[in-house]
């Protein structure tokens, strides 16, 4: 909690220190979101890879977030080896393979991570579900040639003003907290600008879109603001155990991957699976 006078102000410290922040997340969004639009747009096999680069930080963050300084080592072969194991099968074979390895891998890492005597196990399965079936379920959507580039546009745009939407919200009109016990700064005005930034996106898509309809777009957009803003929240729980403030350091005002992508994390699997249930991208239905 930010440090504050009598009448509920903040102390210039206080206030610099957001000031300080909102800088550095406003400078790290300027370089992060062009890189990751870039990327993207290539698709193929740059994608692929790309997408296995940030997921084998993704796994390396979550060897320290989860284990004790004395088992990290061996906490991220585990993770790292899954990875990999999961990707060569989506990669040689289909994603579904991959996804259906990856579920393989899950018990099996557990039952290493015992018997390497590494403790607190069931969290390396955690970590393996958290890391690989997003990082697929995106691969899985860009690899579609007819929707792939715009759907994955979509789906990260959205989670991205999710996010800008809830921290304005929140920093300007705070107001009753949304599960204080898990995280102290997200507040019900949050989420409803978190919903508010998501619909945003559904608007643009509508307009640019000659198959997206509003109609089915904006109750998407909300349920896409409520999964991203759960997905927060868990990462905010699991940091919370483990007294952690940060997964990393790695994005100046973001700390690491895993505080960036934690909305995606939970959004991109769900989309992916109700796409293919539909076998239509969402911006189709």
């Amino acid at each position: 909690m930010a440090a504050g006078n009598d009448d509920g102000r903040e102390t210039a410290p206080a206030a610099a220190r957001r000031s300080g922040d909102l800088r550095k997340r406003i400078l790290s969004s300027l370089i992060l979101a062009p890189a990751a639009c870039l990327l993207i747009g290539i698709g193929g096999i740059a994608f692929d890879v790309g997408i296995l680069a940030i997921a084998g930080v993704m796994a390396w963050e979550w060897g320290a977030l989860i284990s004790a300084p004395s088992d990290r080592h061996r906490t991220r072969v585990v993770l790292i080896a899954a990875l990999l194991v999961s990707f060569s099968v989506a990669v040689v074979v289909h994603v579904p393979a991959g996804v259906a390895c990856a579920a393989v891998t899950v018990p099996i890492s557990v039952l290493i991570a015992r018997q390497l005597r590494v403790v607190g196990p069931i969290w390396v399965g955690v970590a393996i579900v958290g890391t690989v079936f997003p990082a697929l379920a995106l691969v899985w959507m860009r690899s579609h040639i007819d929707f792939g580039l715009l759907t994955v546009l979509y789906v990260i745009a959205s989670v991205a003003f999710t996010d800008v939407g809830a921290y304005a919200a929140g920093r300007t009109l705070g107001g009753p907290k949304l599960l204080p016990k898990v995280s102290p700064s997200k507040t019900w005005a949050g989420l409803g600008g978190g919903m508010l930034g998501s619909i945003l996106v559904a608007g643009v898509f509508t307009l640019i879109h000659e198959d997206a309809r509003g109609a089915a777009l904006v109750p998407l957009a909300i349920a896409i603001a409520v999964i991203a803003q759960a997905g927060d929240l868990l990462e905010s729980a699991v940091k919370r155990h483990f007294k952690v403030k940060d997964s990393g350091s790695l994005i100046p005002g973001h700390g690491g991957i895993l505080d960036r992508v934690d909305g995606q994390m939970t959004v991109l699997p769900v989309v992916a699976l109700a796409m293919w249930l539909s076998g239509r991208s969402v911006l189709q239905w």
